[in-house]
């Protein structure tokens, strides 16, 4: 690349920039995302925020571009953003783009994807706090679009500034916005809104994607959609809950439980019929039992040559009525 065309790809705030609430800078940093997911989030950022606009049309082609991925990997991707809550779907009619909206509230991602404890414990713990030195009482930072004769409050106390959630200077999208409008989580609106929040998601015992619950969880779901496509997705914390009873309260090895799922969704009978986690719980003893008879022995074959499977049936025949 030439040098003089290096220059174009040089960030500069005179060139444009985007004003995005730290909060949801921050909130992006600790929420479980894959790498196109992140792109997905930065370009609808981008081309809302971006034009000091809440919403925005975009098709499938236009994130499929900016994220550098193909049209259908992008709607999986973006159907899943849609599932957490992250962002969302405005209006979708046949023959016209949809219009997306990201979710500024951040208490209404979904719990699964993003920790509120560890948001709110790197607020406390100052982890986005900055240095910034040389400024007096009557200066205002420079770069952040403020008038010479603004003064922000607090500019010039001390040596050091905090940007994070603990001290953060909100300059919004709204022209009702004032530039020296300071709020912190000291306020008492703020600091009670997020524990509130972290109380109700701690009760209601949330599983993340790297728990074991959880991870069986949705094995069971992935067996189930092989044979079932169209399977109604259930409440995955909910199933994750019955799955950690298996493992905590049943005291059931988790690689037993993971034998036992896939030996059930294998099974043209049993997949029938173990279709949820309390299922799979109520009747994991002989689901195990059978698991390990076919592990112990080869199918047994009628005098013809054909499958006893049909006596099985008749075996459980009513028993899940």
């Amino acid at each position: 690349m030439p040098r003089g065309d290096r220059e174009i790809f040089k960030a500069d705030c005179e060139d444009g920039f985007t004003r995005i609430a730290n909060l949801i800078l921050e909130a992006l940093t600790i929420t479980r995302l894959n790498a196109t997911q992140m792109g997905i989030c930065l370009f609808l950022l981008r081309r809302t925020y971006g034009w000091n606009r809440s919403e925005d049309a975009i098709s499938l082609g236009d994130f499929a571009s900016a994220c550098g991925t193909s049209k259908a990997y992008i709607s999986r991707q973006l159907a899943d953003l849609l599932h957490k809550k992250i962002i969302r779907r405005l209006s979708y009619e046949p023959g016209k783009t949809p219009v997306y909206a990201f979710t500024s509230r951040i208490a209404e991602w979904d719990a699964a994807c993003i920790n509120l404890q560890a948001l709110l414990d790197n607020a406390n713990s100052g982890v986005y706090d900055c240095a910034v030195e040389g400024l007096s009482n009557q200066t205002s930072p420079e770069g952040y679009g403020l008038s010479d004769q603004t003064t922000v409050e607090g500019w010039g106390l001390s040596d050091r500034t905090s940007y994070g959630l603990s001290n953060r200077i909100r300059v919004g999208l709204s022209d009702q916005t004032t530039h020296n409008q300071v709020q912190t989580l000291g306020d008492p609106a703020i600091a009670t809104g997020l524990k509130t929040v972290v109380k109700t998601v701690k009760e209601k015992e949330l599983y993340t994607s790297d728990t074991l619950p959880y991870q069986l969880a949705e094995l069971l779901l992935l067996k189930i959609l092989e044979h079932l496509p169209g399977f109604k997705k259930p409440d995955l914390q909910k199933w994750s809950k019955s799955m950690d009873a298996i493992l905590r309260l049943d005291k059931r090895p988790p690689e037993e439980v993971k034998q036992v799922i896939l030996f059930a969704q294998g099974d043209s009978f049993w997949q029938a019929n173990i279709l949820s986690v309390d299922k799979l719980r109520k009747h994991y003893d002989r689901l195990n039992s059978k698991r390990l008879q076919a592990r112990a022995s080869p199918p047994a074959q009628g005098v013809a040559g054909q499958d006893v499977k049909g006596e099985e049936d008749d075996e459980y025949k009513g028993f899940f009525q």
